[in-house]
């Protein structure tokens, strides 16, 4: 999780009131902030789900409205824009958002802060750069309008930041720290995108790095922020993150035109929350006026009437998407330490899931027949479930921002994993023989979640001589453990060998409880293995049923 280092002097200056080192150590773990060391400067880890906490702004303004200083919902104000962006097409990173904030008063400690969090949202929301990239400057130094567009590498050349040396975009990936640094980001387009003023002048090169002309010294006062990137709410998002830190300092937010549009956009968002909800997943009984001062005390704005409250979200929470982080926030506003435990009114009887009992024995059972078992992740990528494994893509859940492709969507089946596992140790001896029993996620558009858990088993034998009868062999010693009458058939899958695979059907069931045989050459070519392996897959809860 993030460590963000603040000044405790600083901190305290911007809380509202004196407070203490031992109230201080009292509060901050109680607004999802642990203090990983305490001296002159404080290292705090943050929750990676709270980005308004990345900076000491931010940390003082939640202290200061948990403490009751000053409650209920920031009130900011954004002047009439001044300044003007141009957006056109751009390929690389299409969209773009601005602010402008002025009278900022800049000191080292400030400095230290925007800049910190500048690189925690670039790092953590940003994945480095690759979904959110952030450029701060000095606006007095440039004549608007500014333009955001693609160039070609060699067509515009600028003096990048700490640098003393004009260079055009080509010269600044093979030379300059930051562009060696962060040249995959830009690399196999075109064209490359930068911000330019209306004299032509380089404002920023992102993703890559700003220009040295617009460079944040300490005595600059009216800043500009530019945020690029592929994702138009992460970036705004950030955008008010940034400016209601600067607001924070003392400066005034002033809007920007951006190809029509106003930003940033700080207008609250309204969402209703179930107040018998609340108290039932809290557990407390506490009335309606009380919930009203928690929400006030958590930032929020709030009017409660009946069993609902109307909400309203504060622009920098981009943590809030659903009304169960809101209840969560009552109960770190009443204090989750002072809730107090209760045993449960109705006594209940603990027992061991059947699904789990079921799935231990096909373990020994697994063993028993020389099989090793792996543990692989539920995340997995793409290629590796469909594309390596010789077979159309099917629908899977996926994840909107992945840190990596190589764990971008969840498995629906467990075999290419294990047959990534032997790939992995093709050094080791071989035969090999691994099994995993355990969940894919399945959608199904009819779950809650639009998704649903199964509980699958596999295994996978790789040697000279593996073959089909092999895994027959297996097959029928699970069919015979288990006591489950099953038929066997001619299969095609494009996974296996033709001629060399099958399936496994229940009485009355149309659809294959499993699949076995010789994996297809093309998929071991796609692993590069050299031996060759045999393999079966099973849904375990169909065999559990019966």
């Amino acid at each position: 999780m993030p460590i963000i280092t603040v000044d405790s002097d600083d901190l305290k200056s911007l809380i509202g009131r004196k407070i203490s080192d031992e109230e201080m150590k009292k509060v901050l773990p109680l607004n999802k902030l642990s203090i990983e060391d305490w001296s002159e400067e404080i290292k705090i880890e943050v929750t990676p789900d709270r980005p308004d906490l990345f900076s000491t702004e931010g940390m003082a303004r939640q202290i200061s409205s948990w403490l009751g200083i000053n409650t209920g919902l920031v009130k900011t104000d954004v002047s009439k824009p001044l300044i003007e962006v141009v957006p056109s097409k751009v390929s690389l990173r299409p969209f773009i958002t601005c602010g402008v904030v002025r009278g900022v008063r800049m000191n080292d400690s400030m400095i230290k802060s925007i800049m910190q969090l500048q690189e925690m949202l670039d790092f953590t929301l940003g994945r480095d750069r690759k979904k959110v990239a952030i450029g701060l400057h000095d606006v007095c130094k440039v004549i608007p309008p500014f333009y955001y567009k693609e160039i070609l590498p060699e067509e515009i050349e600028f003096v990048p930041l700490n640098s003393s040396k004009r260079m055009n975009l080509m010269q600044v990936i093979k030379t300059h720290p930051k562009g060696i640094q962060y040249s995959h980001l830009v690399r196999g387009a075109k064209k490359w995108p930068v911000i330019v003023d209306s004299k032509n002048r380089v404002l920023s090169f992102p993703p890559i790095i700003n220009g040295e002309l617009t460079k944040v010294t300490e005595e600059t006062t009216d800043l500009f922020i530019d945020i690029t990137g592929p994702n138009e709410r992460l970036i705004n998002h950030c955008l008010n993150i940034l400016v209601t830190a600067l607001e924070k300092r003392g400066g005034k937010i002033e809007a920007v035109s951006l190809g029509g549009k106003l930003r940033p956009d700080l207008s609250p968002r309204l969402m209703e929350v179930n107040t018998d909800e609340a108290r039932k997943l809290l557990g407390l009984e506490i009335s309606n006026k009380e919930i009203q001062t928690l929400l006030e005390r958590m930032g929020y704005g709030a009017a409660v009437k009946k069993n609902s409250a109307s909400v309203l979200i504060p622009a920098f929470r981009a943590d809030i998407l659903h009304p169960v982080d809101i209840i969560e926030d009552i109960g770190i506003a009443y204090g989750f330490y002072d809730i107090i435990p209760e045993v449960p009114r109705l006594p209940t009887t603990g027992e061991a899931n059947r699904t789990e009992e079921l799935s231990n024995r096909v373990r020994e059972l697994m063993i028993g027949l020389g099989f090793q078992e792996v543990i692989n992740y539920t995340l997995t990528s793409k290629e590796r479930q469909f594309a390596k494994m010789n077979v159309k893509p099917e629908s899977s859940v996926e994840i909107e921002n992945p840190v990596s492709q190589e764990y971008s969507a969840c498995r629906r089946w467990l075999l290419p994993s294990l047959i990534e596992n032997i790939r992995s140790n093709k050094h080791r001896k071989f035969p090999q023989k691994i099994f995993e029993i355990a969940d894919c996620i399945i959608p199904n558009s009819k779950s809650d979640t639009s998704a649903l858990n199964v509980r699958k088993l596999s295994g996978v034998t790789a040697h000279s001589h593996a073959s089909l009868s092999e895994i027959i062999s297996i097959l029928n010693a699970i069919k015979e453990n288990f006591g489950v009458k099953w038929e066997m058939k001619s299969y095609k899958h494009e996974s296996f060998i033709p001629g060399r695979c099958g399936a496994i059907f229940l009485p009355g069931m149309q659809e294959p409880l499993g699949i076995f045989g010789e994996i297809n050459p093309k998929v071991l070519v796609n692993f590069e293995l050299n031996n060759p392996a045999a393999a079966f897959e099973l849904d375990a809860e169909k065999i559990f049923e019966h």
